[in-house]
């Protein structure tokens, strides 16, 4: 079977899915459920059509993306029901500002902006005293703002208290929850912490053993006396990110911070490791370990959206080759799209998963026939040869040459259009456009999978270490290098409007860039089947 044949067949419900939390949550919390019902009884009908052969084929894919519009819309209103059920946000519809809580740590406090002491954290309350009311249970999440906080490692239960912000409200008063616009109102409640926090309860089970794992790697990370090391092994292996400083501000200037958000690009570098670890196994038993991989390092990190994405994808790559099937990279991410926006449609409006999703798809569509193309491109020419390339370079080195060139255009290929399909995605966080972040990432190319695998061994194997702790301190210390280098350079940003105004002027120079290529550099015929660009108008 042809690999580049893509199956589309899951697109439209992956769309469907993602317009889904996009626009139910902002609807009316009474028309969701009846919205959802509908689009359900809709897809049961369609479905009914194709069996009978009422239908044609493509009613198949139609029932599939309404089911799934459907299914989001009951996942956002049973979500938003049990919200509104909670015994804390009955009384947060009243006039109580402050409120002593119990609440578990789900993201370790971060800087808020570089240079500032305000620190933001998530929390997922478990009790809520409202006094003079006794004590009552609550599965409230709320965003956290304080400041001078303690780095609690998540899992932490704290005891502190906090003012809750007011629900937006329409002038009238004792409103009911179910009088509110929209769902959005409820998913992430804004909350400043009051009291300097008591720890009640230390992490359990798989935050527990991630602070392990934390604590030895930090201990091995001292003999390399690398402030790089320190602050990128963590972030690229269990995924404990650093506050927002200089030196993060500098990696996202050059387009590299994603080597510290763990993604599918970690997921498959750990995957080709636990492959070469079991190469003398049998297939069934390395497919296992694969699948042990995915699942026991999500369960470790956490519901971190772009970790769940690649591991969903990879998930799905290992089911289909234990059956004997050709894995479909692309049928994999529309399944992990569909599927974590029903689990969790708060996916659908994170920045990090979108991004995730666009690069992934740009380097199926577009990098990997590129790559291949290029590829074909070199070894054609190593087989015409050229006698001016012969004389210069001596031929024991041609063939280290040609793989040389493969590596760097598969690199830069794969960095210009992931950088491409995450710009819309980008100008919606910030302004301006990263000019030199392909540069970048062919610089810190050789070094990121040895830092992977070597943060790895440190972390997970029980190792001395200081000698490969050093080692990769010094490759730590090149990824940073280059990172001030790039965010250095006074054309590292070009100036561009953030927001929709952005992404439209985005759209605009495409549009104009196209329409340029096309009237003054036309194709034509010159015999055969060889084609060649006239001269310019």
């Amino acid at each position: 079977m042809n690999s580049r044949v893509l199956d589309l067949r899951l697109l439209p419900a992956a769309v469907s899915a993602w317009l889904g939390t996009l626009i139910l949550p902002a609807l009316p919390l009474d028309l969701e459920p009846i919205i959802s019902a509908l689009a359900l009884v809709v897809a049961a009908a369609l479905l009914i059509a194709v069996y009978f052969q009422r239908l044609a084929p493509v009613g198949l894919t139609l029932a599939l993306a309404v089911a799934a519009f459907g299914a989001v819309g009951l996942s956002v209103s049973q979500a938003a029901r049990q919200i509104a059920a909670d015994p804390l946000a009955r009384a947060w519809q009243g006039e109580i500002s402050k409120v002593r809580v119990l609440a578990m740590v789900e993201g370790p406090p971060r800087k808020y902006a570089p240079g500032s002491d305000q620190q933001i954290t998530q929390l997922q309350l478990l009790e809520a005293r409202l006094p003079p009311a006794p004590a009552v249970k609550t599965r409230l999440k709320v965003v956290a703002f304080g400041q001078h906080l303690t780095a609690y490692p998540r899992g932490t239960v704290l005891e502190t208290s906090l003012k809750l912000e007011r629900p937006h409200r329409t002038g009238k008063s004792n409103l009911e929850i179910s009088d509110f616009t929209s769902a959005n109102t409820l998913f992430e409640i804004p909350a400043q912490i009051m009291a300097t926090p008591k720890i009640r309860a230390e992490p359990r089970g798989a935050a527990a053993l991630k602070q392990k794992f934390a604590a030895r790697l930090k201990e091995k990370l001292i003999a390399a006396k690398s402030p790089a090391a320190a602050m990128l092994l963590p972030a690229m292996i269990l995924g404990i990110r650093a506050d927002a400083s200089a030196d993060t501000e500098a990696l996202k200037t050059a387009g590299i911070v994603h080597i510290t958000c763990v993604s599918g690009m970690h997921i498959s570098v750990l995957l080709s490791l636990v492959a070469l670890l079991t190469a003398g196994l049998g297939r069934r038993w390395r497919l296992v370990a694969c699948g042990s991989l995915l699942v026991g390092y999500c369960l470790l990190l956490g519901p971190a959206p772009s970790l769940l994405r690649a591991a969903v994808m990879g998930m799905v790559s290992v089911l289909a080759l234990a059956r004997g099937r050709e894995p479909r990279s692309f049928s994999a991410l529309e399944t992990a799209v569909i599927g974590l926006l029903i689990f969790e449609p708060a996916f659908g409006q994170d920045a990090g998963f979108l991004l995730s999703v666009s690069a992934t798809a740009a380097i199926v569509l577009v990098a990997k026939p590129v790559e291949e193309t290029l590829q074909e491109k070199l070894k054609s020419l190593e087989r015409k040869g050229s006698g001016r390339i012969a004389r210069v370079i001596p031929e024991k080195y041609r063939a280290l040459l040609g793989k040389f060139l493969a590596a760097f255009l598969a690199v830069s290929a794969v960095s210009l259009v992931a950088q491409l399909a995450c710009l819309p995605g980008e100008l919606l966080i910030r302004p301006g456009i990263n000019t030199l972040t392909v540069a970048a990432n062919v610089a810190i190319a050789p070094v990121v999978t040895l830092l992977i695998w070597g943060g790895a061994c440190l972390t997970f194997l029980p190792l001395p270490g200081t000698l490969l702790a050093k080692t990769l301190g010094v490759g730590c210390t090149w990824v940073m290098m280059v990172a001030r280098g790039v965010a250095s350079n006074p054309f590292a940003i070009l100036p561009w409007p953030q927001g929709i105004p952005g992404i439209l002027a985005l759209v605009a120079v495409a549009c104009g860039v196209t329409f340029i290529f096309r009237c003054y550099f036309p194709k034509t015929r010159i015999g055969g089947n060889v084609e060649a660009w006239s001269q310019s108008r």
